[in-house]
């Protein structure tokens, strides 16, 4: 954890990890108000991952813009913008206004908010800290991003049981105040950005896939990314879903669900965090996760009891944060500069499009089948499709 040794990388991931704590928080509350509401595995998957589905589609577009902003400026901006949005999802369930299409509608609009600063999250780490620490920020910051991904929920889940969803809403907004206030004083470094500018905008976002799809290395952490996003993080990221349909809509299965996947996911990012892991070491441990998350995800599907699920979950968070911050790390330590923040969005349109389609397909078949069954059918054919990628040497 050399980074922390810098003060200002110290004060901007202890208060940006509190944002981010906020954004999963909400996904989960505004996941669990639309199961309370419609009691529709379709529409609780739909509005749970609407957060998600706007960087899987539009972040390759916005990481062209990105690449020659201000780092400074557009995240202040942009955290802003989420941190209105929140207030205003609070504000509405504070006079119960909320209806299926006003969470969908406000998570979507977040979750364009989330696809701009993407790029932004991606590419501010390197002009805050200097080279030497480089490899140790990235860890911490990938950890921190995928630690909250799980851990956020936790908190929800917990403050939905003890308090309410309003004061789930309340103090997801308020995690955002910090790192907008801090932002206006963290030192930045010049930035060297592209001085190709008479380059079309289509032509900017074909380089970038282009640079990744001729890497072997980072093409092959890419179709992982698929493969663990589809299949295994889209039932992790609809626990909203899985707990209103099988532990009864019981708010103390969700609490107990999310914060077991929680401490999984938190373990997976203080091993991999803590910077001891190195690039031959980490491809190690790639495959033994999908297994386990595949093996965690039929187990659930197969025996849906709340002990049963606990364990499962916590399993499902470690796998999935270890792949996740794994790939990100080593992908972000194998681009140039110039391509980082169009690379690293094909990164992230490839995992968050592909859970967020996942989820979706999920909830979308329990309309018809029994969710179970929907689960397990697709972690067997993920499993299956697996082996067909395992012929990859990681």
């Amino acid at each position: 954890m050399l980074a922390f040794s810098y003060k200002p990388f110290l004060l901007y991931f202890t208060t940006n990890s509190l944002s981010l704590l906020g954004l999963w928080m909400q996904k989960v509350g505004v996941g669990w108000l639309t199961w309370q509401i419609t009691e529709s595995t379709f529409w609780t998957s739909f509005v749970t991952l609407a957060l998600m589905v706007p960087a899987g589609i539009l972040g390759p577009f916005f990481a062209v813009w990105a690449e020659n902003w201000n780092m400074r400026h557009a995240s202040i901006i942009l955290k802003f913008a989420m941190f209105l949005i929140s207030i205003f999802i609070y504000i509405l369930q504070v006079f119960e206004l909320h209806t299926v299409l006003s969470l969908a509608f406000l998570s979507v609009v977040y979750g364009v908010l989330s696809a701009l600063y993407h790029p932004v999250r991606l590419v501010f780490v390197s002009v805050l800290i200097k080279k030497s620490l480089l490899s140790s920020a990235i860890g911490l910051s990938a950890a921190s991003f995928n630690g909250s991904r799980v851990l956020g929920p936790a908190i929800a889940g917990f403050l939905i049981y003890y308090y309410d969803l309003g004061t789930a809403f309340l103090i997801s907004a308020l995690f955002y105040l910090p790192v907008i206030l801090i932002l206006f004083f963290l030192p930045l470094r010049d930035r060297k950005l592209s001085k190709k500018i008479e380059k079309s905008f289509f032509k900017k976002l074909i380089e970038g896939l282009r640079f990744a799809l001729n890497n072997s290395f980072i093409l092959k952490n890419l179709s992982l990314v698929f493969v663990n996003a589809f299949f295994i993080r889209g039932v992790l990221e609809i626990q909203p879903t899985i707990a209103g349909d099988l532990l009864s809509g019981s708010s103390t299965g969700l609490s107990i669900i999310t914060t077991s996947a929680g401490i999984g996911a938190l373990i997976g990012a203080i091993i991999l965090g803590s910077g001891k892991y190195l690039k031959e070491n980490l491809i190690n441990y790639f495959k033994p996760m999908l297994v386990i998350g595949f093996l965690n995800c039929i187990i659930i599907s197969l025996f849906p009891n709340l002990i049963i699920l606990t364990i499962s979950f916590l399993l499902i968070g470690f796998s999935t944060t270890l792949i996740g911050i794994g790939t990100q790390t080593l992908i972000q330590l194998n681009v140039e500069e110039t391509y980082r923040a169009r690379v690293l969005t094909w990164w992230s349109t490839i995992s968050f499009g592909s859970l967020s389609l996942g989820g979706i397909f999920i909830g979308l078949c329990g309309e018809y089948i029994p969710l179970t069954i929907a689960m397990l059918m697709i972690s067997i054919i993920g499993f299956l499709l697996s082996l067909y990628f395992s012929k990859f040497s990681f």
